[in-house]
């Protein structure tokens, strides 16, 4: 038998953003798999390896056949990355798929801290940028997502998430 839709999902986790949960959600099966390898490129070209390093050379991540799922330290911001998974028999790749995944809790988690600061101190929206700076970062989160889920654009979706990158490293001067 085979896969018929070879497939694969990630997550990031909650209580560590850093983490990536790569979930096998392929179809059917095909006992003739020895492995998976994943490779993780940036919008910058470099590619991702397990600990968080970056490479310019092609570099894949093993995922052993018999787990379904593997969590791999990856990020240390919001990231999107074209992910390519290949299913492989010995050293000849079946299968594979090629999708953009967009990491961003990183930024949703700053933007809680945000709100958790509004409910301490009220007065913090006196500030007359807060809302403008806080809607920018908003949008740019959507932004990340929308072109990543409708325009397949790794390149502008980084570009948000690298403009929301700015706006927490220099939190003190827009929130």
């Amino acid at each position: 038998m085979a896969l018929t839709n070879a497939n694969f999902s990630t997550s990031e986790s909650l209580g560590t953003p850093s983490n990536i949960t790569f979930t096998d959600t392929s179809q059917g099966v095909d006992n003739t798999l020895t492995v998976r390898k994943i490779y993780v490129r940036l919008a910058n070209g470099s590619y991702v390896l397990s600990g968080g390093a970056e490479t310019t050379t092609r570099t894949a991540i093993d995922w052993n056949i018999n787990d379904v799922s593997t969590t791999l330290t990856l990020i240390s911001q919001s990231t999107t990355a074209s992910v390519q998974v290949d299913w492989l028999a010995g050293s000849t790749i079946v299968y594979t798929k090629t999708a953009l995944q967009t990491w961003d809790l990183y930024d949703y988690l700053f933007g809680l801290e945000l709100i958790q600061s509004q409910t301490a101190t009220p007065s913090i929206i006196q500030d007359s940028s807060y809302y403008s700076s806080f809607f920018q970062f908003i949008t740019n989160i959507w932004n990340a997502e929308t072109a990543n889920t409708y325009g397949n654009d790794l390149y502008s979706s980084q570009a948000s998430l690298n403009r929301n990158q700015y706006l927490i490293n220099n939190s003190d001067l827009f929130f």
